[in-house]
C-alpha cells in the first residue's frame, strides 16, 4: 500500500511541475506556453468545439482519477487514467493551435517538457492502478482456490 501512496504523489508532483514549464512552441516562440497558462485556459476551446482543446479533457479526468485511486475505487480510476492517457497523446495529432482568445493560429513545432510531464503525470497514475489491478487479480486468484 505505500507503492500506491507514492505513486499517487509522484504523479501528482510531477502533475504540478509540468504547470510552471514551456509545453509546446509555435512560429511565434514557445516561452507563453506554459502548463498553467494551458490548464486556465484550454477549457475555452473545448466549449469552441475545437479538436486541439479535446486533449485538455484529461486534466479533470485526471484529477478525479487521483481521487478515486484515494478513495480505493480502483476500476473508475482505472478507466479514468487510460482514458486521460489517451486524451493527452492524442495533443501530439495537433498540428495547429488557436491562441490569443481565438485570434491566432499557429503551427506546433515541438513539444516541450511541459507536455512531456504532463502525459508522464498520466502515465505514473496508470501504472498504479494497473499495480493496484494485477494484484488484486493474484487476489482473487488465490481466493478462488481456497
Amino acid at each position: 500500500m505505500k507503492i500506491k501512496k507514492f505513486l499517487l504523489t509522484v504523479s501528482v508532483v510531477v502533475y504540478l511541475i509540468s504547470l510552471s514549464q514551456k509545453t509546446f512552441c509555435t512560429p511565434n516562440g514557445c516561452g507563453y506556453f506554459a502548463g498553467i497558462l494551458n490548464l486556465i485556459s484550454g477549457w475555452i476551446g473545448v466549449f469552441m468545439g475545437n479538436f486541439p482543446a479535446f486533449p485538455w479533457l484529461a486534466n479533470p479526468l485526471l484529477f478525479l482519477s487521483w481521487y478515486l485511486f484515494k478513495k480505493q475505487k480502483t476500476n473508475w480510476s482505472f478507466l479514468l487514467s487510460v482514458i486521460s492517457f489517451i486524451l493527452m497523446l492524442s495533443f501530439l495529432l495537433v498540428d495547429e493551435i488557436i491562441h490569443k482568445g481565438g485570434s491566432i493560429v499557429s503551427r506546433v513545432l515541438s513539444y516541450q517538457i511541459g507536455y512531456w510531464l504532463w502525459v508522464l503525470s498520466s502515465l505514473i497514475m496508470l501504472t498504479a492502478n494497473l499495480m493496484v489491478y494485477k494484484t488484486s487479480i493474484k487476489l482473487n486468484k488465490l481466493v478462488a482456490r481456497y
